[in-house]
């Protein structure tokens, strides 16, 4: 490759890097202007009395507990609990219905016959139901991470049976011309083309997760963040209560990033080494 040459993809690397950031940069503009009107419009209720701020808090005391509940049990000791719990069901939940899934994809009876009933089961509200999990199980860790597999597992089931039965036309199409056999139709074609599907429902799971927790740890329990807010709320600490609810939700939405990340650099690997395979 002569100078010139290598001029010119290095020209166009620098290009694309600067289209990049720049696009990064208009994303992360867009949205601290949305947080920017937000409390804006929050703070404008509150000093010009349109609400009382005693039921809406304000931002710059849902700020201070925000750094506050740090030297506090509700991360030393609350967060804990509740991630835990998330976790652990959602871990046992996703491979649940992952083998549950793919194990009904296999047969298209079988799959058609189940569809319905999986589909009435996760329109059940499981939420609302933490109440019977707190009597079945107790008021420990048990009940909240029974709650959190029983919304899981119903997303995972289902988006496995849609990301194996329902592959990608233009995929079919490559594997019928090639020739392949059904062992390098699944590994090949039916697995890679699945992988979005599976990530959505993964990245739905895991929100869902953090909800269930909290939900239950709300309707009973002696620790968690959802202990925490229902004590704010009845003692109406409405800045220590948004604190909480930040907090969680910075936490939700790293572990998405967090998740998003693992499952294209995951999709990437499994590309290139069947390609080299």
């Amino acid at each position: 490759m002569d100078s010139t040459e290598e001029a010119r993809l290095s020209t166009a690397r620098f290009a694309s890097m600067r289209s990049a950031l720049g696009r990064t940069a208009a994303i992360w503009t867009i949205r601290m202007v949305i947080i920017l009107c937000v409390l804006g419009l929050w703070q404008g209720l509150t000093t010009f009395g349109l609400m009382n701020p005693v039921f809406i808090g304000t931002p710059a005391g849902t700020l201070r507990e925000f750094i506050l509940q740090f030297n506090t049990q509700i991360v030393t000791i609350d967060l804990g609990y509740t991630m835990r719990e998330t976790l652990l069901g959602f871990v046992l939940g996703t491979l649940s219905g992952l083998i549950a899934g793919a194990l009904l994809a296999q047969s298209e009876l079988v799959e058609r016959a189940a569809a319905p009933l999986l589909t009435a089961a996760n329109s059940l509200p499981r939420v609302t139901l933490a109440p019977l999990f707190i009597i079945w199980f107790g008021l420990g860790s048990t009940a909240k991470v029974a709650l959190v597999i029983s919304v899981v597992f119903f997303i995972m089931a289902i988006n496995t049976i849609a990301g194996l039965t329902m592959p990608d036309p233009d995929r079919e199409l490559l594997a019928r011309t090639l020739g392949a056999s059904k062992r390098q139709r699944l590994l090949h074609f039916v697995i890679p083309g699945a992988v979005p599907t599976l990530m959505a429902g993964l990245e739905l799971s895991l929100v869902y997760s953090f909800l269930s927790a909290v939900v239950g740890e709300f309707v009973g329990g002696s620790y968690g963040l959802g202990v925490r807010l229902q004590e704010f709320a009845n003692k109406f600490e409405i800045d220590k209560f948004f604190a909480v609810i930040i907090l969680l939700a910075i936490i939700t939405t790293v572990m998405a990033q967090l998740l998003q990340t693992v499952g294209r650099r995951a999709t990437r690997w499994y590309g290139s080494d069947r390609l080299q395979q």
